[in-house]
């Protein structure tokens, strides 16, 4: 007996075929839902999680001569530094913390031994150096004046610590970025960034740059 195939009107298609594709646009949407809502649930998860950065702010002293950025809440105090050449003397501390990044600012005076600049310079790198090791040491110039910027390994992995020493007005201006191990990233710009903020012209310095106060005597 012979089979007879009904032909399919034009433009039509089996009902198999039909369900067939509107199953799959439907897996198709719900998926792409699940997907974007769980995206959007990392991202929101992510900036809840992640630790607050703080501004960058400018701060300038004129009566010193110098300027820089940093961030986090400034504070001030009175510390010590003793060297063969220099022998003891109390430095001025503008120091920050912010993500586990300890931001410094210490300045030296040393306007009675201002004919000893490159030495009192070299004294300062070195005692920086000592005891730690060191990845890197390069002299630079910024706004004429010279210096040189060095980076160490604190020992026992205490972080990592970027510095850059200036000898100007009869004064040792150093900036240290220590990259504390709570933080990790001993790779970050943030040190950097801090570093190669420094000026020795105040119209450099923006507007809005905030005098720094001097240290309780």
């Amino acid at each position: 007996m012979q089979q007879i195939n009904t032909p399919q009107p034009r433009g039509l298609h089996p009902p198999s075929e039909v369900f067939s594709r509107e199953t799959t646009i439907r897996i198709t949407s719900v998926l792409t839902t699940l997907v974007g809502t769980a995206i959007a649930s990392m991202i929101t998860l992510a900036s809840m999680t992640a630790p607050a950065m703080a501004a960058w702010r400018s701060y300038i002293s004129h009566p010193m001569g110098f300027a820089f950025a940093a961030p986090g809440e400034l504070e001030i105090a009175k510390g010590a530094y003793r060297g063969a050449v220099a022998g003891a003397r109390e430095t001025s501390v503008y120091r920050f913390i912010d993500d586990n990044i300890e931001y410094k600012a210490e300045v030296i005076d040393m306007t009675d031994k201002a004919n000893d600049s490159a030495t009192l310079l070299g004294e300062a790198a070195y005692i920086f150096q000592e005891n730690n090791k060191l990845f890197m040491d390069a002299f630079g110039a910024v706004d004429r004046q010279y210096g040189r910027k060095l980076t160490v390994d604190l020992p026992n992995n205490g972080g990592r610590a970027t510095a850059a020493f200036y000898f100007i007005h009869g004064r040792i201006i150093s900036l240290i970025a220590t990259v504390l191990p709570a933080n990790g990233d001993y790779d970050t710009p943030e040190a950097a960034r801090f570093i190669d903020s420094i000026s020795f012209h105040a119209v450099r310095a923006p507007d809005n740059a905030i005098e720094l106060p001097a240290p309780p005597k």
